[in-house]
């Protein structure tokens, strides 16, 4: 899949390729917000156009999704189906949901990951 971040967090793209990376989804209309999925980066995304409607300062990776919440891959559209992990279980583990990205440490990646393992 194609993922991005965007261009004020360059940084992100300067040690990527084969970085885990864990998407959370904010609280919208639709959902409550929650980690949504984690995979490995496998490079930087080279598009000619404009790809993403919010604007062009995104800048693309490709993402090898590992595992993601039920219903994330199944309906992207549908953000109503996601069983999202909530917020308050990534507390709990030591993740602080913060704005943008953020560096975690081998522990809190792991508690990620058998987050969405239960998750499923």
């Amino acid at each position: 899949m194609v993922w991005g971040v965007n261009e004020k967090f360059r940084w992100v793209l300067q040690q990527l390729e084969g970085s885990e990376v864990f998407v959370y989804a904010t609280r919208g209309a639709e959902v409550e917000g929650g980690l949504a999925l984690y995979g490995v980066a496998r490079g930087v995304a080279e598009f000619s156009g404009k790809y993403w409607p919010q604007g062009e300062k995104w800048l693309a990776f490709y993402l090898e999704v590992r595992r993601a919440a039920p219903g994330v891959l199944e309906h992207p559209e549908d953000p109503r189906t996601w069983k999202l992990v909530p917020r308050e279980k990534l507390v709990e583990a030591g993740v602080p949901v913060l704005p943008g990205p953020q560096r975690l440490k081998p522990e809190q990646a792991e508690a990620l990951k058998k987050l969405l393992e239960q998750q499923a």
